[in-house]
């Protein structure tokens, strides 16, 4: 088995997958997705450097994902702030949804607050 390093016994299931060359078997339980585990072998399946991943982290190993909408950001602009990804529409002020892809924002309670709602809602007068 390409995953357990254990023997295929004679008359038992196995999975071949052909994407992944001719050479390579693995126990029905253990044809899942290197990232999250899950299960395979009635699904689609990508191959990719050696390893198995299902449709969404296959597609997450190409293209960032969004961290407003959970979608695939397939635009060249897009921002990254906060330590992940976002469309530039979906980075916007916790108070007003202005956009603050580009401009100068403050955090308060871990949300994303442009300046102006910060000076008018937050800031010590």
């Amino acid at each position: 088995c390409y995953h357990c390093k254990l023997n295929m016994k004679e008359g038992d299931p196995a999975v071949y997958a052909e994407r992944a060359g001719y050479d390579k078997l693995w126990h029905p339980g253990c044809f899942v997705c290197c990232t999250c585990g899950e299960l395979l072998v009635d699904m689609i399946y990508f191959w990719k450097n050696g390893n198995l991943y299902c449709g969404r982290h296959y597609c997450d190993s190409e293209r960032p994902r969004c961290a407003g909408c959970d979608e695939l950001i397939f635009s060249n602009e897009y921002t990254l702030a906060e330590g992940q990804n976002w469309h530039l529409k979906h980075f916007c002020c916790f108070d007003c949804d202005c956009v603050l892809a580009g401009i100068t924002y403050l955090t308060v309670n871990d949300k994303p607050v442009c300046k102006s709602c910060y000076m008018k809602n937050y800031a010590v007068v």
